[in-house]
C-alpha cells in the first residue's frame, strides 16, 4: 500500500512540471500577424505619407511602382490581418479562453459576419463598394472592439494594461459617437452639432495618444543586462527618428502639413500650423514603447507591441474597410494579452 502511493506521488511529481509548462492561453502572439503588421506599416509610408506628400514632384514611372508597392502592402496588411483575427476569433470562441458563454457567442457572431464582407470588398472592383456596405462594416467593427475591450477588462489584468484597455474603449467609443452626432446632427440642423461633435472627438483622440504611454508602465526593460541596453538604444533611436521625420516632413510641405498629417493619423487637436509638430512629442514616446514592447521576452508584451504598431499606423477614429480591420486586429492583441497576464496571475496565486 505504501509503495502504491509513493508511486502516484512520484507520478503527480513528475506531472506537475509539465503542467506548469503549459502555455498561458491567448499568450502568443496569432500566425501572420507580424506580416500584418509589416504591411499596415508599408501602407502608412507609401500611400498616406509618400504618395499624398510627394506624388507631383515624382516622375510617371516613379509614381505607377510606388503606386503599385502602396497597393501590395495594403492587400497584404488585409488578408494577413484577416487571417490574425481569425485566429484572435477562433481562441475567444473556445472553452479555453474561459469567458462567459455570451461574450464568446457575442465576439464570434460580430467578428464571423465582418470577415466575409471585408474578404468580399478586398477582391470586388472598387465600383461595387456602397456607402451602406461601408457603414455595416464600421458598425460591425466597433462592436466587436467593444466586446473584446469588455472581455479584456472582465478578467481584471494588470493595472496598465486594464488602463490601456479602458483608454481603447473611450478613444473608439468617443469616435463613432463623434460621427453619429455629426450625421445625426447635420440632418436635423442643430446649431450645437460641431461643438458636441469636436468635444467627443477631441476626448477620443487624447485617449487613443495616451494609451503608448499606459502600456509604458506595463513594460519591464532589464537595464543590466546586454538585451536590455540594446533595446533601450533602438527605441531612443525611434523615438529621435521619428521625431527628426516630424521636423522634415514640415519643413517641406510648410503650410500643409495640417491636412497631410490628418490624412496619414486622422489627428486634429492641435490643427495650427504652429501647433501640430507637437505631436512629434506623444508620437515619439509611443514608437518607443513599441519597440520595448516589440522586443519583450514575454510573448504577451509582443503581442501589444504589434497592437501599438497597428493602431499608430492606423490612426484615430479610421473609416476606411482596411483600417477598421487592422484596428479590430489590434484591440484583439491588447485584449489577448489582458486575459493572459490574469490567467498567469491567477496560475501564480
Amino acid at each position: 500500500m505504501s509503495e502504491t502511493i509513493d508511486s502516484t506521488l512520484a507520478a503527480v511529481a513528475a506531472v506537475a512540471p509539465i503542467e506548469r509548462a503549459r502555455p498561458i492561453p491567448l499568450g502568443a502572439v496569432p500566425p501572420l500577424t507580424w506580416m500584418a503588421v509589416v504591411g499596415c506599416a508599408g501602407d502608412l509610408i507609401i500611400n498616406r505619407i509618400l504618395l499624398r506628400t510627394w506624388a507631383s514632384d515624382l516622375s510617371r514611372e516613379a509614381f505607377l511602382q510606388l503606386e503599385r508597392w502602396g497597393t501590395f502592402s495594403r492587400n497584404l496588411a488585409v488578408v494577413s490581418g484577416l487571417v490574425a483575427l481569425s485566429f484572435c476569433l477562433s481562441a475567444y470562441g473556445s472553452r479555453k479562453s474561459e469567458l462567459p458563454l455570451s461574450a464568446r457567442i457575442g465576439i464570434m457572431g460580430f467578428g464571423w459576419a465582418l470577415i466575409p464582407i471585408v474578404v468580399m470588398m478586398t477582391f470586388l472592383p472598387l465600383a461595387w463598394t456602397r456607402v451602406e456596405l461601408v457603414l455595416v462594416i464600421a458598425g460591425l467593427a466597433h462592436a466587436l472592439i467593444l466586446l473584446l475591450i469588455l472581455a479584456g477588462i472582465h478578467w481584471r489584468s494588470t493595472k496598465a494594461i486594464s488602463s490601456t484597455l479602458a483608454l481603447l474603449l473611450v478613444a473608439y467609443v468617443s469616435g463613432i459617437v463623434s460621427l453619429i452626432v455629426t450625421l445625426l446632427g447635420g440632418r436635423a440642423l442643430w446649431e450645437h452639432t460641431a461643438r458636441l461633435a469636436f468635444a467627443f472627438r477631441w476626448s477620443g483622440e487624447l485617449a487613443f495618444l495616451a494609451v503608448p504611454i499606459a502600456v509604458g508602465f506595463a513594460v519591464g526593460i532589464p537595464w543590466r543586462g546586454a538585451r536590455g541596453k540594446s533595446t533601450l538604444v533602438l527605441a531612443t533611436i525611434a523615438a529621435l527618428g521619428v521625431a527628426a521625420g516630424m521636423v522634415a516632413w514640415r519643413n517641406s510641405v510648410g503650410g500643409d502639413l495640417t491636412n497631410l498629417f490628418y490624412g496619414a493619423f486622422r489627428l486634429d487637436f492641435l490643427a495650427d500650423k504652429n501647433a501640430i509638430a507637437w505631436y512629434a512629442v506623444p508620437l515619439s514616446i509611443g514608437w518607443a514603447v513599441t519597440v520595448v514592447a516589440t522586443l519583450s521576452k514575454d510573448p504577451t508584451l509582443r503581442q501589444v507591441g504589434a497592437a501599438l504598431v497597428l493602431l499608430l499606423c492606423t490612426g484615430y477614429a479610421p473609416r476606411t474597410p482596411s483600417a477598421l480591420v487592422m484596428s479590430v486586429l489590434a484591440v484583439a492583441l491588447v485584449s489577448r494579452a489582458a486575459v493572459a497576464t490574469a490567467l498567469r496571475r491567477r496560475a501564480a496565486e
